[in-house]
């Protein structure tokens, strides 16, 4: 971990500044908890939902009706196709799962909300880093929410669809070869965002 440069002071001198920057361990780690906070639940979703779904079909029970006639008088015959016993229970499971996914999935977005007035997501928030504006005064709810959903995730995201994912990668690389200065990725540059150790 590194700190920012000095930086000049009214009377002409050098004042250390009162933050570390965040390593590049501590970037991914978060990233990394963001993404599978976000991710894990939508694919239980998806999971539950096949499983309601295939539930459905295999636990109802279909009656075939058939009319025939003999000598003028109509004969119903019924047919009943046996239900599928474990198709209930599918049905049962992802329901359940889907509600668990549901209030996972509600209460991640309510806390990245709350997170971004700090400058940090859930993932920062864990592993204990935020984000500063490159003069060091705070990013607030409206910058941050700016760097992490309107930059990070669309405007990157549509920049990487693409490039297959390329633009994304070097996006989150590029703090590697930049340690001498600010350890910035590009999205940073972009805005004149930092990464420090949160106190």
């Amino acid at each position: 971990m590194q700190q920012q440069g000095t930086t000049p002071t009214n009377n002409g001198e050098r004042q250390e500044p009162d933050w570390e920057l965040a390593s590049y361990g501590r970037r991914v780690g978060a990233w990394a908890l963001d993404f599978v906070g976000f991710t894990l639940p939508l694919i239980l979703l998806i999971i539950a939902i096949v499983l309601v779904v295939f539930g459905l079909v295999f636990s109802s029970t279909a009656v075939e009706e058939s009319v025939t006639t003999s000598f003028g008088t109509i004969v119903t015959e019924e047919t009943i196709v046996e239900s599928w016993p474990l198709g209930a229970l599918f049905s049962s499971i992802g329901a359940v799962i889907i509600l668990a996914a549901l209030v996972v999935l509600i209460g991640y977005i309510v806390w990245w909300l709350f997170a971004l007035r700090r400058g940090q997501t859930p993932g920062k928030q864990i592993v204990g880093i935020r984000v500063i504006k490159d003069d060091g005064e705070p990013s607030g709810w409206g910058y941050t929410f700016l760097r992490e959903f309107v930059i990070k995730f669309l405007l990157l995201g549509l920049v990487s669809e693409p490039t297959l994912g390329i633009a994304r990668l070097v996006d989150y690389l590029w703090p590697l070869w930049d340690r001498a200065k600010k350890m910035q990725t590009l999205h940073d540059k972009l805005l004149g965002t930092l990464v420090i150790r949160a106190r």
